[in-house]
Order: structure tokens, then C-alpha cells, then sequence
């Protein structure tokens, strides 16, 4: 029997839109207390913690945390987030965290978010002891994830250009879930993303913007939906919503390009495949 698998949406806008929370989003599959999740990003600050909490997800629960990119607004929130579950370890139990936690990353970006945790001083590290992993990415590599599931990184086409930006494909209780960080349209997404259930794809405008989306690194709704229709995937997603004003035209100008299920993500939608 295949395994409920539940994407919970917990940050869906863009860097500059007040209305949402940013980038952020929890895969669990299995049994939703036996701990078999992935977070995708970490949003900025402590919105995660918030939102994980709201989701009735328990924060401390998340042990494996994939970061795209090196931008604040996809791993502003993994500082706060692992302090937050260290400190609470503490409290309830007088030690440090159990379980091991991972945070999963091309190498790249692992370096800079080793250095800003460097200097801000945190001492989320050093009250893990020893039980946080760094854990590299190759491009197209894959690595096991608990209960059976697994996880394929690839690199896209972000800013700065070279600098280890990646998207990746979850695979749990038989579901194939694409999601992209922050990228412009490019082959690697597609050939990633093809034949999977749910492809969760950034947006950063329409079409008719093309130029300036693209300039700042992000795909437009319709670059999503030719990607989705590329890559045969079963349902589109689009996430990363830069504003409240362009979010029903992303919406049908995608739907206007992919004949498959089509919907625009808000902050704590949930979906079970």
C-alpha cells in the first residue's frame, strides 16, 4: 500500500512580499508523529519555527533540511530553526538533541552558511554536540532520507551565476515531488522534474516581464508551466509569489499553458497525494 505523502506549504512568497512568509516547505510521507519529513528551505527568521507550529508539525520533529541557495529568504530561517529545537532539547530533556540532524546543501552554499553562522556567533552547532551534519550535494546525486525515501539535488540557474544554486526531487511512499528554489527556465529542471506527481515550481511574474524576471534570476508562470508541460508531471504548483497583485494572473496565465491541475500555493495549504 503506498503511504500518504503531505506537502505542507508553509512559506509561499517571494523576498519582497509582506503579505506571506517566504520560501518554505515540508514534505512528510508515513505516519505524521514517527519524524519521516524533509524540509525545503527555511524561510527567513523565525517564521519557520511559527509556521511549522501552526502546520502542527513539531519543529523538533524536522531532521532533515534541504537549503536551494544562499538568498535570506530560503535560509534566514535554518539559524533560528536549529537554536530554537537545541534550546528547547534542553529544557525538556537537560541535553542536547537525540537524533542527528542534516542539513543538506551543494557545497557552495554548505561554505557560506558555515561562515554567517560563524559570524553571528550562534551556538546552535555547539549545542548539538556534535550531532549536526553537513552534508554535500553533488549535482544529480541522490541521498537516503528516513523510512525508505530519498532525495536527487540538481543545479539551476540562479544568481550569482556558479554559485551552487539548486533545486531536488523527493521521493517517499511512491510520490515524486520536483521543486525548483529559485532558478530561470533551464533543461536541468525539466529533465529532473520529468514524469513526477507534483512539480512545486517558483514564479516570480508573467510572462510580459520576462526580461526583468529573468534578469533577477526566477522564471515567470508561464516559463512554470512550459516546464510542467515539458516534463510531463502531473500537477503544477507555483510558489514564491512576488505580489498579491500579479497572483490571479500568474494563475491563469499558467493554466492558459499546462493542461494538468494547476494552483497557486498560499502559506499553510497543505496537499496529500
Amino acid at each position: 500500500m503506498t503511504a500518504r505523502v503531505r506537502v505542507r506549504f508553509l512559506g509561499t512568497g517571494g523576498a519582497a512580499n509582506e503579505a506571506r512568509t517566504q520560501a518554505c516547505l515540508l514534505v512528510e510521507w508515513g505516519d505524521a508523529a514517527d519524524g519521516r519529513r524533509v524540509l525545503l528551505d527555511t524561510g527567513s527568521g523565525m517564521d519557520v519555527v511559527r509556521q511549522l507550529t501552526a502546520a502542527g508539525s513539531p519543529p523538533t520533529l524536522v531532521q532533515d533540511i534541504f537549503v536551494s541557495h544562499q538568498h535570506v529568504d530560503h535560509v534566514g530561517g535554518l539559524e533560528p530553526l536549529l537554536l530554537w529545537s537545541a534550546i528547547r532539547a534542553f529544557r525538556d530533556r537537560g541535553g542536547p538533541p537525540e537524533a542527528e540532524t542534516h542539513v543538506y546543501a551543494e557545497p557552495r552554499i554548505l561554505g557560506v552558511v558555515q561562515r554567517v553562522f560563524e559570524a553571528v556567533a550562534t551556538a546552535a552547532p555547539r549545542l548539538y554536540d556534535g550531532r549536526l551534519r553537513w552534508t554535500p550535494l553533488e549535482d544529480r546525486g541522490w541521498v537516503p532520507l528516513s523510512g525508505g525515501a530519498r532525495l536527487r539535488a540538481f543545479l539551476v540557474d540562479h544568481e550569482p551565476v556558479g554559485g551552487g544554486a539548486m533545486g531536488c526531487v523527493v521521493e517517499a511512499g511512491g510520490v515524486r515531488i520536483a521543486y525548483t528554489g529559485d532558478t530561470r527556465p533551464t533543461p536541468r529542471l525539466v529533465a529532473a522534474a520529468d514524469g513526477a506527481d507534483l512539480l512545486v515550481h517558483e514564479a516570480g511574474g508573467l510572462d510580459a516581464q520576462a526580461a526583468e524576471v529573468h534578469r533577477l534570476g526566477h522564471s515567470t508562470a508561464g516559463d512554470a508551466a512550459r516546464a510542467a508541460r515539458a516534463a510531463g508531471v502531473g500537477r503544477l504548483v507555483l510558489t514564491h509569489v512576488p505580489s498579491e497583485a500579479v497572483a490571479d494572473a500568474m494563475l491563469a496565465e499558467a493554466r492558459g499553458l499546462f493542461a494538468g491541475p494547476v494552483q497557486l500555493a498560499r502559506d499553510l495549504d497543505v496537499f496529500e497525494m
